[in-house]
């Protein structure tokens, strides 16, 4: 559990905001950009000599400029540069949340329809008409600020600069004909060092994107990426036709500069803005039947394949928690959790949460986000964090710290969320032949394991081992102590 060497030496709030603000070398991966603000018609004309291959220019305008997106465009092509491409950074040049290439109608209309909507009244009234002005400056180019990335005069392209690799073998990964014209929309959303960019790929003007291509800001993410994409694999090959409602791997190798990983886009609603009273049972059984499918019957597993990994989670979570365990509750955790050594292996998703499954248009689910996922995980972990998160949000217990009364009552047959916490339960266990004795142990055992990931936050946001006062606000801790008191 100790973090690589010279990692933490920033507190992860400041190496955060460090990386952010240089997002925007990921708008065209695979070319070496050169970086300039406000450039005037003069210095743009400046640039216009034969440059290298794979050489481009990202230039930002912070002011309006008379013309607009469009004005933009013009100079730029007048000055020899190619493959223009607008972009507008929304909220701000300091920590965007998503950069909209400009003239895209498929991107544009995506954002539209993917937008979740304002949750009162008094926001969504003035919600309306923002987001008609906001279609108005869209369609005609004038968001500001405005970003541009081009193709320096006299430059070629590289053979492996990504957008054009996308175009080149789109018909060979099985996402349609060839299309004449790709759009680029990246997403930079998160709070962390470590969350990835994600580059959603349009066949203009269909607003449904085909691909993603998740980049890292931070080589410490770069085995995650590469998991996800064995993971994938391997999930798929465990069933005739694949899994369905997870993502294939189009590609997970360095060769557009720097490591990328690509996948078929799905499309879905957030299950979490779907989440009333009335659909809470429903949403849970869905979840319940597709996280069956995905461990598949225990009985044709190999039994004793998790004792390395039952060990595993107790050692870490002995040793990084230490400062504020009791002994006795850690020798009541390895008894209880002892037997789940002998369960068979299944793949495990990890971050199976309700606002990383999305229900898509037919109704299926859709899991998104697997570089956490385990080939060879434990049954029922998934549904325990996902039933969980799911009472969170039912009851809004993360906004009003009530994280833990929640918990209390999905533990409680006789309330509304305990209920579909036991039924749920015991619908999956019957689907997949779990011996409900280990139902317990496996509570304890998700916590265990998701307090691994909870310590390397606190570590990475202290630039170095946390203080037992950050360790004992742990939320998996709290979770794992009222387990066993149970």
């Amino acid at each position: 559990m100790t973090a690589p060497a010279g990692a933490l030496a920033v507190p992860e709030a400041a190496r955060d905001r460090d990386l952010r603000r240089r997002d925007w070398r990921f708008l065209r991966p695979g070319m070496t950009l050169e970086r300039l603000e406000d450039p005037s018609l003069a210095v743009l004309r400046s640039l216009a000599t034969p440059s290298a291959p794979g050489r481009g220019v990202y230039l930002e305008w912070r002011r309006p400029v008379f013309g607009g997106g469009k004005a933009l465009r013009g100079r730029l092509e007048s000055a020899g540069f190619e493959d223009v491409e607008l972009y507008w950074p929304c909220p701000s040049l300091r920590r965007p949340w998503f950069w909209l290439p400009l003239g895209s109608a498929a991107a544009a209309e995506y954002v539209r329809a993917t937008r979740l909507p304002a949750r009162n009244a008094a926001r969504r009234a003035v919600d309306r008409p923002l987001r008609a002005i906001w279609r108005w400056a869209a369609a005609r180019q004038r968001l500001w600020p405005i970003c541009a990335v081009a193709r320096a005069p006299g430059s070629s392209p590289l053979p492996d600069e990504l957008l054009g690799r996308l175009t080149h073998q789109w018909a060979a990964w099985g996402l349609g004909a060839r299309p004449e014209r790709l759009t680029w929309m990246l997403l930079s959303r998160g709070s962390r060092s470590i969350n990835k960019v994600v580059g959603l790929v349009f066949a203009e003007p269909d607003p449904v994107p085909r691909a993603a291509v998740k980049l890292a800001r931070v080589p410490e993410v770069h085995d995650a990426l590469r998991r996800e994409a064995a993971v994938l694999g391997a999930v798929h090959a465990r069933m005739p036709g694949g899994l369905r409602g997870a993502p294939r791997v189009l590609f997970c190798d360095e060769r557009s500069g720097g490591l990328a990983l690509g996948e078929t886009a799905l499309s879905g609603r957030p299950l979490f803005s779907l989440l009333t009273p009335d659909t809470y049972r429903d949403l849970a059984f869905r979840a319940v039947d597709w996280l069956a499918d995905l461990a598949g019957p225990l009985a044709g597993g190999t039994p004793g394949g998790s004792g390395a990994l039952v060990e595993s989670a107790l050692q870490d979570f002995a040793v990084t928690f230490s400062p504020v365990l009791n002994p006795a509750e850690l020798r009541a955790t390895e008894r209880l959790v002892a037997p789940l050594a002998d369960l068979p292996s299944v793949p495990e998703h990890r971050d199976f949460s309700p606002w990383n499954v999305h229900v898509a248009s037919d109704g299926g689910l859709v899991a998104y986000d697997w570089e956490s996922a385990e080939p060879a995980g434990l049954p029922l972990n998934d549904l325990v964090y996902f039933l969980t998160y799911l009472a969170f949000f039912h009851e809004d217990a993360i906004a009003r710290r009530r994280c833990l009364d929640a918990y209390r009552r999905a533990g409680d047959p006789g309330t509304f969320t305990g209920g579909v916490h036991r039924d749920g339960l015991s619908r999956y266990v019957e689907r997949v032949g779990l011996d409900p004795g280990l139902v317990r142990g496996l509570h304890l055992l998700t916590w265990l394991i998701h307090a691994r990931s909870e310590y390397r936050r606190f570590a990475a946001d202290a630039g170095g081992p946390p203080r037992p006062a950050a360790l004992e606000r742990s939320l998996f801790l709290a979770l794992w102590r009222e387990e066993l008191r149970r």
